[in-house]
Parts: structure tokens; C-alpha cells; sequence
């Protein structure tokens, strides 16, 4: 945890010491329901999590590490938790996770509607990138607050990847739908394939979260609670669709994962 928090550090120094810093590539990502599962959409079950360190979407953090090192990113940890609530336990989560360090805003000033407008185009603002790779999900405001940047910032090339944890009204759901511009994924392996696709990822590094986190992900029996988990149980992803048959010839292993995701995401 210390590791994580001397990252930090660095990272804050680097990125507000002053107005002239600068950067290629910037990661923006939410944590709940993108990184740790929250189940943001029932209150009392949601109630469960608050204080669960140790939850979390499998491969998030290896996805992350890889993108951080492959694209020389910078990574923003942005929700819309309350500091006083859940400061304690994204951090925690971050820390035990071995998430890449980044700077952590939880919302303490702003409303709920303005805090990540209004911290997202402060860190664009000094951080003045080329490229945002933006993560979040579908079970609150993530679609439409990165499609507003996307607007604000047309000469930012922004790439945006929504986890579809809930269904959207087209199957009955309250699940966000996206925006133009946005890809849904329910695993780090799509995204992953589609930044290698964009050219930010190694093939070298794909092949190494392939190989580790298939597996993984196939295996999971049930809809688990508790631990690392590719699908908790709350999640409902009728909306996904698997566009990444061209790769299956490079990484087999991904039809097993095709399989997978079709079965869980149609049950």
C-alpha cells in the first residue's frame, strides 16, 4: 500500500506542479462497477460492498498496469462516491489490488451531478493530452458525462469503454445505453484487443493478459458474491456484442471466452 500511495504522490507533483505539464496519454477511469464491483443500482445490496476491500472485477488491475506501462499513461481514479463514505475502502481496494498508482478524486465538493464534469476537465485541462482512455459502466451517469467531454475537447482523441453491468431499457433494464463513440465490454479482455487494435497496447502484452486471465474468466462456476469476480452476480449484460472474432485466429482461447460471455450474458 505504501508503493501505491509513493506513486501517488509522484504522480500528483508531476501532473499539478504546474500549468506547463503536459501529457500524451491519459487514463480516466471510475472505480465502482468499473473496477470493483458496488452494484450502484440496489441500495441494499449496494450497502454490502461499502466496506468490501477485497471485491473486485478480475483482470481490471492488470489491464490497467499494462495500458499504464504500454501507452506511458497517466491513470485518474474519478467517482462520484463520497469521500466520507467510500474514501477508506477505494483506497484500500486500489492499494490491495495492486491497481498502478494514479490520483484518487472522490467527490467531496462538488454535487453528485457536477463532480465529474467538473474533475475530468480540470485534469484535461492541465494534463492537455492527445489521447483519453476513458473506463466506466453503465449503471449511472459514466456514458453520458464522457460523451459530454468528448464534445467539450473535439481535438482530443478520446476512447471510451463502458462495462455493461446492467441491462438498458431495449431489454427491459435501467442500465445506461451508450453514445456514439462508445464500446461496451464486460471482461479487460475486449478492451485490451481493442486498444492493441489502436495501437497503444503491445502484442507481447495482450498475449500475456489473454493467456492469464482466459482461464480465469472461463472457469468461474455460478454468479458469484464475493472476491475477484469476472460476473457477479447482479450483473445483467444482454446489451454486449462480441466483435473480436478476427483476433480468435491469433489467441484461441478466446472462443472459449466468446462462449463464456454469450452463455452468462444471454442467462
Amino acid at each position: 500500500m505504501k508503493s501505491f500511495w509513493k506513486q501517488l504522490v509522484v504522480i500528483v507533483v508531476l501532473v499539478f506542479a504546474g500549468k506547463g505539464a503536459s501529457a500524451q496519454t491519459i487514463v480516466i477511469t471510475d472505480i465502482d462497477d468499473t473496477v470493483r464491483p458496488q452494484y450502484v443500482q440496489d441500495l441494499s445490496d449496494s450497502a454490502k460492498y461499502v466496506f468490501d476491500k477485497d471485491s473486485l472485477f478480475l483482470g481490471m488491475s492488470e489491464l490497467l498496469n499494462v495500458i499504464a506501462k504500454d501507452a506511458q499513461a497517466r491513470v485518474f481514479y474519478v467517482t462520484r462516491a463520497p469521500e466520507w463514505l467510500l474514501g477508506n475502502t477505494h483506497r484500500e481496494s486500489l492499494a490491495r489490488g495492486r491497481f498502478p498508482g494514479g490520483v484518487y478524486f472522490p467527490r467531496t465538493v462538488h454535487s453528485k451531478d457536477k463532480h465529474k464534469y467538473k474533475v475530468i476537465e480540470e485534469i484535461i485541462d492541465k494534463t492537455r493530452p492527445d489521447d483519453v482512455i476513458m473506463l466506466g459502466d453503465n449503471g449511472e451517469a459514466d456514458p453520458g458525462v464522457y460523451n459530454t467531454m468528448t464534445m467539450m475537447y473535439p481535438g482530443i482523441r478520446f476512447h471510451q469503454y463502458i462495462r455493461n453491468a446492467y441491462n438498458t431499457p431495449k431489454f427491459g433494464g435501467e442500465g445506461t445505453s451508450l453514445y456514439l463513440g462508445q464500446q461496451f465490454f464486460v471482461t479487460p479482455i475486449e478492451v485490451a484487443l481493442d486498444l492493441q487494435r489502436r495501437g497503444f497496447l503491445k502484442n507481447s502484452s495482450v498475449r500475456s493478459l489473454v493467456d492469464s486471465l482466459v482461464p480465469r474468466i472461463v472457469a468461474e462456476k455460478g454468479k458469484p458474491k464475493r472476491g475477484v469476480m469476472a460476473f457477479p452476480y447482479f450483473v445483467t449484460c444482454r446489451d454486449f456484442y462480441w466483435s473480436w472474432d478476427q483476433e480468435i485466429s491469433v489467441y484461441p482461447s478466446l472462443l472459449d471466452l466468446k462462449a463464456k460471455i454469450e452463455k452468462r450474458c444471454n442467462n
